[in-house]
């Protein structure tokens, strides 16, 4: 039986600083913002690559907190995407701050705090579940999204 073709899995982080601001990461590869998270490694738990992923491409440590949701990137166009031949199961967590400082990676350009006001050009699917945790984090009964 041959090996199974399925989704990449990624985890990603939605984490508010004591302003009301969404912490985002610039991407290496396209130059758009996005939640800070990646790709699900093997050995770790899907929270466990939610921190990782968070501090190794902005510097910041965070403990996941809730589930916000479930997304595919069945659902959204690649546009700017640089793998367009892969599928994304996003797992999409709420996280507080516990520590750390801003720094960039070999994936990260830039890290910053927007206001839900003055949002940035996102790179592809992210708008969507930023939105989505903007507005879970005003109603408290909004349920995990998922698809």
């Amino acid at each position: 039986m041959p090996k199974p073709v399925t989704p990449l899995v990624g985890c990603d982080v939605f984490v508010l600083n004591e302003r009301s601001a969404v912490l985002l990461i610039q991407r290496a590869d396209n130059g758009l913002w996005a939640l800070p998270g990646g790709c699900h490694d093997l050995g770790e738990t899907p929270k466990e690559c939610a921190e990782r992923e968070c501090r190794e491409e902005s510097g910041y440590e965070v403990e996941v907190t809730d589930l916000l949701g479930v997304w595919s990137s069945n659902r959204y166009e690649y546009v700017h995407y640089p793998w367009k031949e892969n599928e994304f199961c996003h797992l999409f967590f709420r996280a507080r701050l516990t520590g750390g400082e801003m720094k960039t990676s070999s994936e990260s350009t830039k890290v910053g705090w927007f206001p839900e006001d003055d949002l940035p050009s996102f790179s592809d699917g992210h708008e969507t579940r930023v939105r989505f945790a903007f507005d879970a984090s005003k109603n408290q009964n909004l349920k995990p999204h998922f698809e």
